[in-house]
């Protein structure tokens, strides 16, 4: 059985190619440097901006039930304040 042995094409993608890529160890290097500059030479704000630029906040959400959960922006800024740490993290060194 000539056919049984070769894998029939489905045209789905595989798990591992809807993961995000992974970055290499200079990458990483290269982020941390980037990071600390802009740390070192930025006020907080700025810094702040500039991490953040191009996000968008996660409105819903699933449930392992498959139910859907919405949160307006509008709870999502009031909740922000809410979950600051009490104290500065060393974000330059800290593993990923």
């Amino acid at each position: 059985m000539e056919g049984a042995s070769q894998l029939v094409r489905t045209g789905r993608k595989s798990s591992i190619e809807s993961e995000p890529r992974t970055l290499r160890f200079h990458q990483i290097q290269y982020a941390r440097e980037a990071a600390e500059y802009v740390m070192n030479t930025k006020d907080l704000e700025e810094a702040k901006r500039i991490f953040t630029q191009g996000l968008q906040p996660v409105v819903s959400v699933m449930k392992p039930t498959g139910e859907e959960m919405t949160d307006s922006v509008d709870e999502f800024e009031y909740s922000e304040d809410r979950y600051r740490l009490s104290e500065l993290r060393d974000v330059v060194t800290a593993p990923f």
